[in-house]
């Protein structure tokens, strides 16, 4: 069982996520769903753009589009006012003109198929659309014909790529037929619509983006050799030794093994402090209410180490006790966790996420295989749910993103160069401020040899 909350977070199928989102390898849930993605895929040319006008017959189909759209990252631009002008001169007066539009369905049955096609012809002259979604949802079948007609007789000479989603129940009509034959993507529902077109336009920007990843990394120095030799969690002295010779930004700190010594140090220091017993046999301190936060002047640090190692030797009693391990409190900031397992088919990875004591509970995380590089690890960051946080938020200061980044790389370095050796790291949390990122606890398990 994983010892760190990084291997709670990094299962397989998170690594698997991380890959392929690294490498533009598109997922699919089920097989009608790989049929109709590679469908699109296929047909739409390469290097169309991901912009798409949304089009329907009634007000209903066309939020339902847009909504699904927004969920899915589908973006559908605003229409340029020359087509918005043309589509004015085509549609009834009481439709709203914008995208998503709906033309009244009235319009189908009323118009003649040239002022119809016309309506097709200003999406695709709009230099803000790049593919056009027709929305196809009304099961009668003069409509649904009818509107399958115009892109029908469009679609082999449109500028831009027509999609359709045929959401009516009648799949016996000419319209259906026709549309499946002629080439046409075709989907049978929105949200299978947009989840393909999201894949796409994720693969299409794998493929602008791709790059080699190097695997060369600095190699591990004697004193970072030395603390992996033995298998197992890390006391505090290897830990650092590890960590320091990787350049990773910790707080400052410093074992101590008597309440004389924490009192001097919290007189040395000034400010505030943070007390932890620091043994290799506990490795989640904090669930165990081994961690005092808030410790301000000597005699609440020498209380604090009596209180801690007895509580230790009562809930722990084969613990090997090491001291107390006093460390500077930093301020308030976006509560991260970084952290290396082990995949049994991919090697090392790392791990991005929301950290803290709710780190498991959250589950807000990025996983990628090792090497990553800083573009790898900032695509990782903006996945997350917490992302808006580190921009600022209810008046906070943005976040130091670029300090996170630079930790998370180094760490990722230090993942190469050690490989197998580090079974399990956390770093958790890093604390983002609004001029630096700093890691404020650790757990490293060696691997057994």
């Amino acid at each position: 069982m994983a010892a760190s909350h990084t291997g709670h977070l990094a299962g397989a199928d998170a690594v698997i996520n991380g890959l392929f989102r690294q490498y533009g390898v598109i997922r699919v849930r089920d097989l009608d769903e790989l049929l109709e993605t590679a469908n699109l895929l296929a047909k739409l040319p390469q290097g169309t753009g991901p912009n798409c006008a949304l089009y329907s017959v009634s007000g209903g189909s066309t939020t339902l589009m847009a909504e699904l759209a927004d969920s899915y990252g589908v973006r559908f631009p605003d229409l340029s006012p020359a087509t918005i002008e043309t589509l004015y001169s085509h549609l009834p007066r009481y439709v709203t003109v914008s995208n998503p539009i709906d033309n009244g369905g009235g319009f189908v049955i009323a118009a003649q198929q040239q002022q119809r096609i016309e309506v097709l012809e200003a999406f695709a002259a709009d230099e803000n659309v790049d593919v056009i979604v027709v929305g196809l949802t009304a099961a009668l079948g003069l409509l649904s014909d009818s509107f399958a007609a115009d892109v029908l007789a469009f679609a082999p000479r449109s500028p831009k790529p027509i999609v359709a989603v045929w959401g009516s129940v009648l799949t016996d009509s000419p319209g259906y037929r026709d549309l499946v034959r002629s080439g046409v993507p075709i989907f049978r529902s929105f949200r299978k619509c947009f989840r393909a077109m999201r894949a796409r336009a994720d693969y299409e920007a794998a493929k602008a983006t791709f790059r080699s990843r190097s695997w060369e990394a600095a190699p591990l120095s004697a004193g970072q050799r030395d603390a992996l030799r033995q298998a197992g969690i890390l006391d505090t002295a290897r830990t650092a030794a590890l960590f320091d010779g990787a350049g990773i930004n910790r707080a400052r700190e410093r074992l101590v093994s008597s309440p004389s010594e924490a009192a001097e140090t919290v007189t040395a220091w000034g400010g505030r402090v943070v007390m932890k017993l620091a043994s290799p046999d506990i490795a989640h301190k904090s669930d165990a209410g081994l961690v005092l936060l808030d410790i301000g002047d000597t005699a609440t640090a020498a209380g604090a180490y009596d209180s801690l190692v007895a509580k230790a030797r009562h809930h722990f009693p084969a613990a090997r006790i090491e001291g107390v391990l006093m460390q500077e409190q930093i301020g308030s900031g976006v509560e991260m966790i970084v952290g290396l397992t082990q995949d049994p088919d991919l090697g090392p990875t790392i791990t991005v996420g929301a950290g803290g004591i709710h780190a498991e509970i959250l589950k807000d995380a990025a996983t990628r295989p090792l090497p990553v590089d800083k573009d790898d690890i900032r695509a990782m960051i903006a996945s997350l749910r917490l992302s808006p946080l580190l921009d600022g938020a209810r008046g906070a200061a943005p976040a130091d993103k670029e300090a996170l980044v630079d930790l998370v790389f180094r760490l990722a370095q230090l993942g190469l160069a050690a490989g197998p050796a580090i079974s399990e790291l956390d770093l958790n949390p890093v604390i983002v401020l609004p001029d630096r990122a700093v890691a404020v606890d650790a757990l490293v398990v060696a691997a057994r040899t």
